[in-house]
């Protein structure tokens, strides 16, 4: 029994120091960088590989693969050490660490046909889990999507009002040849006109092919442009910013880290008003971020409630005016074609 204990108490032993040599091997900053430059690399090497000049060269092609074959070696040992080291549970906490697993994983599903390795570049995001400006702007965009809701909801209103009003008024003009495309002709292709204008694409050239047959055509289109070009997208923005803004004013000693602390458990970080998984790095004391900034979160978070609480009651005006509009504008199609009819 005892030379069992004793073996066992060896094997611990080993086994505490196979793991303090993979912590500090992946923990310094150093390897960090170097795994930064690999990944940098292998995605200009694979920017590089699509020129005629390698495309058109069977050998030097070859050799672009069998580098990229290695750098993608190297990414599976780190991320088998991580697992390793982290364990299951451990490792799959930090959804940062997941998504490095799943494309090193869907990099090799991908060797198989040339049209599946074209989607190898996506290795190229793994540079957002290691540059922790990036990792951070991801983390606000993912912290604000409940919030950002409502706003989606009522962009597909809008979208939806004035695809059928315009599928409703302007159907049937690319048939009579007054319209090049068509833009118009169902529901759907009046989403994607809908989607086009809403970036500015061209939409004067569509207003202005539909206003030579309806002169006041004007008036949904500049009402749509306002409230998706102008109001819309910006609010989206803006909601995004607020969020950057309040990832930036967190204190350093609490900010966000990609990767667990040394014991692998995250903690629990106050941001946005609510308790979220997110690594917190040690402050001195050991205390946790000041109630201060909970609370200056927490106002921010009832200002921007109030703001879509008002951006409600504005959208349900402006389905009023919408629809007076688009009682007129169907008036007004009446008589253009009973006019027509006429002559």
């Amino acid at each position: 029994m005892t030379t069992m204990a004793a073996v066992t108490t060896a094997n611990r032993k080993d086994c505490r120091g196979y793991y303090d040599n993979i912590r500090r091997l992946l923990n310094p900053q150093p390897f960090a960088n170097f795994i930064l430059g690999l990944i940098f690399i292998n995605s200009i090497m694979m920017g590089i590989a699509t020129f005629p000049f390698v495309k058109d060269d069977d050998d030097l092609r070859y050799k672009f693969d069998l580098v990229d074959q290695i750098f993608l070696i190297i990414f599976t040992i780190e991320s088998a050490m991580q697992l390793l080291y982290f364990g299951l549970r451990g490792f799959f906490r930090d959804g940062f660490r997941v998504f490095d697993l799943l494309i090193v994983i869907l990099s090799w599903a991908m060797e198989g046909t040339q049209v599946i390795r074209a989607f190898r570049i996506f290795r190229a995001s793994r540079l957002i889990t290691r540059i922790e400006t990036m990792r951070n702007l991801v983390l606000a965009i993912f912290n604000v999507m409940p919030k950002m809701t409502a706003i989606f909801l009522l962009l597909i209103l809008i979208f939806f009002i004035f695809g059928v009003m315009f599928t409703t008024l302007f159907k049937g003009m690319y048939l009579d040849g007054e319209l090049t495309e068509p833009f118009f002709e169902s529901l759907f292709y009046s989403f994607f006109t809908l989607f086009q204008m809403m970036t500015m694409d061209s939409w004067s050239t569509i207003m202005k092919q539909i206003q030579e047959e309806y002169p006041t055509a004007w008036i949904p289109f500049v009402i749509f442009i306002i409230l998706t070009g102008f109001v819309v997208v910006n609010l989206i923005i803006a909601v995004i910013c607020d969020a950057v803004s309040i990832l930036g004013g967190v204190d350093n000693n609490a900010g966000l880290s990609a990767y667990a602390a040394e014991d692998g458990r995250p903690r629990e970080f106050c941001i946005d008003g609510a308790n979220y998984n997110v690594i917190e790095q040690k402050v001195e004391g050991g205390g946790k971020p000041s109630s201060q900034l909970c609370a200056t979160t927490a106002q921010r978070l009832e200002e921007l409630q109030k703001q879509l609480d008002d951006l409600v009651v504005a959208q349900d005006q402006m389905r009023r005016v919408i629809e007076v509009l688009s009682s007129r504008a169907s008036k007004v199609k009446i008589k253009s074609s009973s006019h027509r009819n006429r002559r």
